[in-house]
């Protein structure tokens, strides 16, 4: 399934970087958009008006913590580590990050190029470190990043809704 004892401390130090990676671009992304004068653009005028409970984002801290690290615990060594990695074992890396995306767009029930790319990211960090706490880890990152969007830069919503 992916939980193995040898480079655990490989495994963890790469989870963590690769994890820290979308939350940190959440604030290079806004910086660049209010840099570039962008935020005064028609699309994303008015998107600091955006309040999350209006937008009917009520989320308690027990919601928070079950959403952030909960949920891509369970997500990934479901989908990630039982399924994936059961029925792509001998597959080439090309293969598996490929599949593996399809597989997560498809047990998710979710067509956005977001859970592509996740699927495709935790596919092949799987693949490449052999352990699942990478893949964890990272799609961690990416739910704190994604609170961060609409708790803190609501104007990224505008400017992000077309990945997802």
């Amino acid at each position: 399934m992916g939980f193995h004892k040898n480079n655990i401390g490989k495994s963890l130090v790469t989870g963590i970087l690769l994890g820290a990676l979308p939350f940190l671009s959440v604030f290079l992304l806004d910086g660049l958009i209010v840099k570039a004068g962008l935020s005064q653009s028609e699309l994303l005028a008015g998107a600091d008006l955006r309040i999350p409970e209006e937008m009917g984002l009520y989320n308690s801290p027990a919601e928070i913590i079950f959403s952030t690290f909960i949920v891509p615990f369970i997500d990934q060594v479901f989908v990630i580590g039982l399924v994936v990695n059961n029925l792509l074992p001998k597959e080439n890396s090309g293969r598996v990050i490929i599949s593996g995306g399809l597989l997560y767009v498809l047990l998710h029930f979710d067509l956005g190029m977001g859970s592509l790319f996740l699927g495709m990211i935790s596919a092949g960090l799987l693949k490449a470190t052999g352990s699942i706490l990478t893949p964890i880890l990272v799609h961690t990152g990416f739910a704190i990043a994604e609170l961060a969007i609409l708790f803190n830069y609501p104007r990224l919503i505008s400017a992000l809704v077309f990945l997802v």
